[in-house]
């Protein structure tokens, strides 16, 4: 077979570097993106994700909590602490005046066993690697009984008319979005009873980010995830956003949140 006739083989996307690049160039924009981002029932993704606890949520953790927005979220909580290993993203939290924080992986949280009543894990949970030693920690931090709490971003629920909100986007970057890692919902509830975790709640809704300004298609282009997109195919695909601001039509932002119990441990084991 000529040599000009096979398909290049691309080297493997170094995650870990292009995560350090993203939050130290955008912290925050992640929080910009989802805060801005609403439903009439629920509000934003960060109000439906803490409604899924209760009123006094006793000790709460954080985990790659970046900016901390849930952080105004948890003022009858009876501590709360952000963690992540960002130090741009926990400087924006810390002029924000969200804490305390502490700069740690989630691969070896500074806290005791059983410490935490509560763990939250807002848009990281699919940046783990591997999830699997991610998910062992937080369960290990977490009470018999405790709660882990995570969104994510999902394709889907969408509406039909947000096909022309990606087909726009589409053309400009040539390519999908990219993530280290896409989870089904039968593989994360099995990686999480192997470390102790059971699922109690799953589901998705679609939140829509309206698209108002240019800033707003900036905005959204700038907090995907494009390891292998040109800056010049950024630019189009903003250009391109930025033609329909203005008509009322929303950039679908697809969120699903898992509720997780720690499993009780019998005395003694």
């Amino acid at each position: 077979m000529p040599f000009s006739l096979l398909k290049p083989v691309r080297p493997r996307i170094d995650w870990a570097a292009y995560l350090r690049r993203f939050h130290r160039e955008h912290p925050g924009i992640t929080e910009d993106l989802l805060a801005g981002a609403r439903r009439d029932d629920v509000g934003t993704a960060y109000t439906w994700m803490t409604a899924a606890l209760a009123e006094h949520p006793g000790r709460v953790i954080d985990v790659a909590c970046g900016s901390a927005p849930l952080r105004p979220l948890f003022d009858k909580a009876d501590a709360y602490l952000g963690v992540d290993v960002s130090r741009s993203e926990l400087a924006r939290a810390q002029l924000e005046q969200r804490g305390p924080l502490a700069r740690a992986s989630v691969m070896a949280l500074p806290l005791s066993d059983g410490f935490a009543d509560a763990v939250m894990c807002s848009m990281a949970i699919m940046l783990f690697e591997p999830i699997e030693d991610g998910l062992f920690e937080i369960a290990r931090v977490l009470r018999s009984g405790g709660t882990f709490v995570t969104i994510r971003p999902v394709s889907w629920p969408v509406l039909l008319a947000d096909a022309r909100i990606g087909t726009a986007l589409l053309r400009g970057l040539h390519r999908m979005p990219a993530l280290p890692q896409r989870l089904t919902r039968r593989a994360f509830a099995r990686m999480q009873a192997d470390a102790g975790l059971t699922v109690v709640a799953d589901h998705a809704l679609r939140f829509g980010y309206p698209l108002e300004t240019h800033t707003d298609a900036q905005r959204v282009v700038d907090a995907l995830y494009l390891p292998r997109v040109s800056e010049q195919r950024r630019r189009d695909a903003v250009e391109r956003l930025a033609r329909h601001c203005g008509s009322g039509m929303q950039v679908p932002v697809s969120i699903r949140r898992t509720v997780s119990v720690r499993n009780r441990v019998a005395s003694g084991t």
